[in-house]
């Protein structure tokens, strides 16, 4: 018998286990949908690899002499001196008078810099010297005149000390460093290998795509009723186009046991909650959102409820044909006016299925005209590229659009939000266009993610008839702007329409500002 932290352990180390199969299948998914593209990001990274290595190549040529410190009756040299002399070499060769002495010691004239490192063996009186240069000219030189000039220098500093070359290893030529192709395209080949190692790791990090059930739970925080598994038909002539629907008895039995407990579920769900309406929908076509809906509504009229499927997909309906109804009106008829709600349904296995209807052109057709209600011609004061904003206000003059437009400056391109009011009968037609702007960016409103820039989708009036414009400014805060029905009707209707020429707009704002002015006056 298992004890409780033993089963959570066991549960732990499960879902580990089942974490890195994910992992790996994400990563193994991730390569198989961009394969050209690693592989050309993985020959460019190789190739630029390979190149430096190959291009900032420098050969270094390298000349080693080894000496034994020994003392005279007067003193015993044992290894802790050796180690003394080798961590002296640094601070030695640091020294500019050393510098010059071992530079005028060389026969001929060194090219390039060079470098003193030095080693001691533990325990030992043995210590080694290495010149290391890129000329090769030079090192066997520097080598000889370091000979000559070191012992010289460990009297100065170090007192009594004999020094016995044991070994001196000239240079043979041979570059230490050797420019191994090998070792450089493995190199690049690592190099590409972890550039697109990181790339899918930054992909799959930032993907939003749900494709099983943790993904929806990380994104979403929602939680998953069920999952349906993929149904692959056999390689047969007459499976080749298998009808995905529970009632088809050739159909997978896992399938069918999945449709049939998320139907249980959300039967669960809808009893408690007392909905009746289910939307089934999509981001992109063949989602199965069709197969869903069609399954769905099997399973529900299988309990014995009354069900009512609509086929609201106008541009590419596909309800009827997988469940082989007979072609007639749908909702695009009815739309128009040519069917009754009872000429657009059809009973089968028992769902009243909605059909969509008979693709006739493009689905747009079912608006019969299309007007721009406010034109918003380009000016130096007004804005164009406009778009509605807010839902219209109701007012007794008409109404009231809250709307944004946008027009390029020499600060770039600025937003702002407008008004302007349309007849209560025929709302396509504008009964007044004040000039100018409702609300424009200003001071922290014009910096954010997008600069300069204030627009409203929303605006309400309550019951005192305050009006309240909701906009965002720069996609970065959001603000509330408050005013009345009664002060709104007044900006609108009371403003002057722009005159379409830079000096009347000139003469215009003029008239306005000292009207106002003259307001402020009589009112102190």
């Amino acid at each position: 018998m298992q004890t409780e932290e033993q089963r959570n352990i066991t549960e732990a180390e499960e879902m580990e286990k089942i974490d890195l199969v994910s992992w790996l299948q994400d990563y193994l998914s991730c390569l198989k949908k961009f394969w050209l593209q690693f592989l050309l990001l993985f020959v460019i990274v190789a190739g630029i690899i390979v190149s430096y290595f190959e291009f900032t190549y420098e050969p270094v040529y390298s000349a080693k002499i080894t000496y034994a410190a020994s003392g005279t009756e007067y003193m015993t040299v044992n290894s802790a001196v050796a180690k003394r002399l080798s961590k002296s070499i640094p601070v030695l060769t640091a020294n500019d008078e050393f510098k010059k002495d071992l530079l005028s010691a060389v026969d001929g004239e060194v090219s390039g810099g060079f470098s003193i490192v030095s080693s001691n063996t533990d325990e030992s009186n043995f210590f080694s010297v290495t010149i290391s240069t890129n000329d090769y000219e030079s090192v066997n030189p520097l080598l000889e005149a370091f000979q000559k000039v070191y012992p010289k220098w460990v009297s100065k500093t170090t007192g009594t000390v004999e020094l016995q070359i044991v070994d001196k290893t000239a240079s043979s030529g041979r570059p230490v460093n050797v420019n191994s192709l090998a070792a450089i395209f493995a190199k690049g080949f690592l190099a590409g290998l972890v550039v697109c190692f990181a790339l899918a790791t930054v992909y799959l990090l930032s993907v939003r795509t749900v494709r099983k059930e943790s993904d929806m739970k990380r994104i979403t925080s929602a939680r998953c009723i069920n999952c349906i598994p993929e149904v692959v038909p056999k390689k047969r002539s007459n499976n080749k186009k298998l009808k995905l629907l529970i009632t088809n008895k050739r159909i997978d039995w896992g399938f069918k046991q999945s449709i049939l407990m998320i139907q249980s579920r959300l039967q669960q769900i809808m009893r408690r909650t007392g909905d009746k309406v289910l939307l089934i929908t999509s981001t992109i076509p063949a989602e199965g959102k069709t197969m869903t809906s069609v399954n769905m509504a099997l399973a529900f009229a299988q309990e014995g409820m009354k069900v009512a499927l609509l086929d609201g997909d106008l541009r590419k309906p596909s309800v009827s044909e997988l469940m082989k109804l007979p072609e007639g009106p749908g909702l695009t008829e009815y739309f128009r006016g040519e069917s009754t709600p009872e000429e657009i349904q059809v009973v089968k296995d028992g769902v009243t299925f909605f059909r969509a209807g008979q693709k006739k052109g493009k689905v747009s057709g079912l608006i019969d005209e299309e007007k721009m209600t406010s034109l918003r011609k380009y000016h130096t004061i007004t804005e164009a590229k406009n778009g509605a904003g807010a839902t219209p206000i109701r007012t007794e003059k008409g109404w009231i659009h809250i709307a944004h437009g946008v027009r390029n400056t020499a600060a770039g391109l600025r937003y702002v939000i407008y008004a302007f009011a349309t007849d209560l009968k025929d709302p396509s037609k504008v009964i007044a266009e004040p000039s100018g702007l409702l609300i424009g960016p200003r001071g922290e409103e014009r910096v954010g993610d997008v600069s300069n820039v204030v627009f409203t989708n929303g605006a309400i009036v309550n019951e005192k008839n305050e009006v309240f414009i909701y906009y965002a400014s720069s996609d970065t805060r959001m603000h509330v702007a408050t005013t009345t029905v009664e002060k709104l009707v007044d900006y609108v209707f009371h403003t002057p329409s722009d005159p379409g020429r830079s000096v009347e707009c000139v003469t215009q704002r003029c008239s306005l500002i000292e009207k106002n002015l003259a307001f402020l006056k009589a009112n102190e």
